[in-house]
């Protein structure tokens, strides 16, 4: 099943900045009547999947979905080797917790479970619409991008008062063997999000973040269940919980966006799909208005090597 089918029943096409304005103010307006907290991710390609980087690294190194048992233990021997480089304590910071290891891993490329959002919506529309190089020439432009709206209310760990400690937790908080467990029922059927003190100059510019959870699963034995939903109509009944992992690595249904009604509870994501052909006149309306481009999104040395010298080759 392609991330594409998944997406598609519940997807809003925008094909101007003018659509886009009045998609980015319903979700707002909807966020307002309703005391809702929406994060936004936008992606270049509109047929990727919503994995993590270590999801989808793990997807490509088996023949099967990954579960929540393989990817907490590539996580654990990830940060193990992290250790064993002394980057947990870096000088004058002092050791940092497993979730700041996680963002600075992230940060620098490698694979983790987090999945970078921003609470800031129009650069989540940047994202979607970001101009991308391939060995000197351009990339993804004749491509659709795709840009989500999530619903994150009351799963803000650093608002919610059972997660607020975990952004200092020594160890993993959801490991099932820990002190304060997550309660099993949510780790693998709901998502939580994280918004870090500015860890760097990055997360500040883009106004940063990260989504995570555990792997959905259909039914844990304490009765709990998560499903994936065919389309809004629930008459077409449900993805297989393996076939929806292929599209989506966390626990979050998606919802056909309505401005009217159809309140979305905390979990649940909007998908705009944005058409090719109007990536240029967004891109070009994002850096008048916001000043918005590579040296601004991306304000540090990294994101120069990756994007300020897109006319050189790199094969």
């Amino acid at each position: 099943m392609s991330a594409s089918a998944f997406w598609q029943p519940f997807e809003v096409e925008i094909g101007s900045f003018s659509e886009l304005v009045d998609v980015v103010e319903n979700v707002m307006e909807k966020a307002v009547a309703e005391d809702l907290q929406f994060a936004w991710r936008g992606q270049v390609d509109a047929d990727w999947s919503l994995h993590s980087s270590l999801y989808r690294r793990l997807s490509l190194s088996s023949a099967t979905t990954p579960q929540e048992r393989h990817l907490a233990g590539e996580e654990l021997r990830i940060l193990i080797e992290l250790n064993r480089w002394g980057l947990h304590n870096p000088p004058n910071q002092g050791r940092l917790s497993v979730l700041r290891q996680l963002a600075m891993l992230q940060h620098y490329g490698a694979p983790t479970r987090l999945i970078d959002i921003t609470f800031n919506a129009w650069v989540g529309v940047w994202f979607a619409i970001e101009q991308k190089w391939s060995n000197a020439k351009p990339a993804f432009e004749n491509t659709d991008a795709r840009l989500f709206a999530i619903d994150v209310t009351n799963r803000l760990i650093n608002e919610n008062i059972n997660y607020r400690n975990w952004e200092d937790d020594l160890s993993r908080p959801w490991k099932e063997d820990h002190q304060a467990p997550i309660d099993p029922r949510e780790w693998s059927t709901s998502v939580l999000a994280w918004k870090p003190s500015s860890i760097d100059s990055r997360i500040f510019a883009q106004n940063g973040g990260f989504l995570f959870g555990g792997v959905p699963v259909a039914t844990r034995p304490d009765g709990n269940r998560f499903q994936f939903p065919r389309s809004p109509n629930y008459r077409d009944g449900w993805w297989p919980i393996a076939e929806g992992r292929q599209a989506c690595c966390l626990a979050i249904r998606p919802h056909a966006f309505n401005p009217v009604r159809g309140a979305v509870r905390s979990g649940g994501l909007f998908t705009f799909r944005i058409k090719h052909t109007a990536k240029a006149e967004i891109r070009n309306r994002l850096e008048k208005m916001f000043g918005y481009k590579h040296s601004t999104i991306y304000p540090d040395y990294s994101g120069f090597a990756n994007s300020g010298t897109p006319w050189l080759k790199s094969c």
